[in-house]
């Protein structure tokens, strides 16, 4: 094959690298462990740059042995592996929806009459320095920041490396090719997935520092979009496309 049609496949795995930052599973995850609060932007990108660490590592160690053996995924292992991720994305959506009312919604006990109960009610709580008695504390922990996008994004690489060793295989013609594309792919992951964690992090960012009642609101919309995406995906995954038939 010529040299400038390789080089063109090679671009496009990275271009489709980015875009595949954009897939609907992908973007629930992430909206859901991105905070506003601390961080700021920088924060944000981080995010988005350790989940493509962790894509881009799984799909180059899984991806590239499977190329190099000339073998593809097994349909029902890739489905397993997806299937994974939509009960990932009920988890951390769950989560989130937890986080939102537990920042919003606080309970005081007192007395009447010898009977002891307690009010639920909503707080608005601030996070600036020196807002008084009560006020959070906010604790950066940069290798636990790091360690769970990269963990998500380890697992969405193990659910797409099936499709794109299939498209390596059939398409490339031979392992070193593969293996680039597969390297450029990675990379334009990362790229992609840093992009879009900033265009999600912006609103929360502004919400986090002008109005806690909008970021909880975010934050809730966010754990409820991802825990009804993966409840749908799993249903798809388990009953249409036959995981469990």
């Amino acid at each position: 094959m010529p040299r400038v049609p390789i080089a063109a496949t090679l671009v496009l795995g990275f271009l489709m690298g980015l875009r595949h930052a954009l897939d609907a599973d992908h973007l629930a995850a992430v909206a859901t462990i991105l905070g506003g609060r601390e961080g700021g932007m920088r924060r944000a990108a981080l995010v988005g740059v350790y989940w493509g660490l962790g894509h881009a590592l799984t799909l180059g160690t899984a991806g590239g042995l499977l190329v190099a053996l000339r073998m593809a995924v097994p349909e029902r292992l890739g489905l397993a592996f997806e299937f994974a991720v939509s009960l990932m994305l009920v988890g951390l959506g769950t989560a989130a929806v937890v986080g939102a009312l537990r920042q919003r919604l606080h309970a005081h006990e007192h007395e009447h009459d010898g009977v002891q109960h307690a009010h639920l009610h909503l707080h608005v709580a601030t996070h600036r320095p020196g807002a008084g008695h009560g006020a959070a504390h906010v604790h950066p922990h940069p290798l636990r920041a790091a360690v769970r996008p990269f963990l998500i994004g380890s697992l969405h690489g193990l659910a797409g490396t099936g499709a794109l060793v299939l498209l390596v295989l059939t398409t490339l013609p031979g392992v070193l090719v593969g293996l680039a594309y597969i390297g450029l792919f990675g990379a334009g992951s990362v790229a992609g997935m840093a992009l879009m964690s900033l265009a999600l992090g912006a609103p929360l960012m502004i919400a986090g520092r002008r109005a806690a009642w909008l970021y909880g609101l975010f934050r809730a919309a966010a754990g409820i979009g991802s825990l009804a995406f993966g409840l749908f995906l799993a249903w798809e995954i388990g009953m249409e496309r036959g995981l469990f038939g």
